[in-house]
């Protein structure tokens, strides 16, 4: 997947899978300083006609504050090559107007068995 360094930020994209949908995301920032990813729910606008009875709200707190955001069990989510099934991704504001649609963090990086090569700003898995 591509590869870009903007403003000192190593972005990605990922692809999510809910009830047979596909979507990428574009502009996704790779993030070694956080438990848990969070995708813009301005990017996936389709993924939310309607609540489903497993959604949780939930509360982040980081360097803008509080936000909600809510919780979803998705059919799966693809980092590069990386596929996890039934994972449960957040989906909330992430600043505004930042070209920023997400975070993967580890709770992605490491069951993928990443490498974050930074002298090559790349990401690849270990296998």
């Amino acid at each position: 997947m591509n590869r870009k360094l903007i403003d000192g930020l190593l972005f990605s994209s990922i692809v999510i899978t809910h009830h047979g949908k596909h979507m990428t995301i574009r502009n996704v920032v790779i993030d070694t300083g956080a438990a848990e990813s969070i995708i813009s729910i301005d990017a996936v606008d389709d993924l939310f006609h309607s609540c489903e009875p497993e959604d949780r709200i939930r509360f982040m707190t980081g360097i803008g504050g509080r936000e909600a955001a809510i919780r979803r069990r998705v059919d799966q989510v693809q980092v590069d090559t990386f596929v996890i099934k039934d994972f449960h991704m957040d989906f909330g504001r992430i600043g505004e107007d930042n070209g920023i649609n997400g975070l993967i963090d580890l709770d992605l990086l490491i069951p993928g068995k990443f490498i974050v090569d930074l002298s090559r700003m790349q990401l690849y898995p270990a296998d």
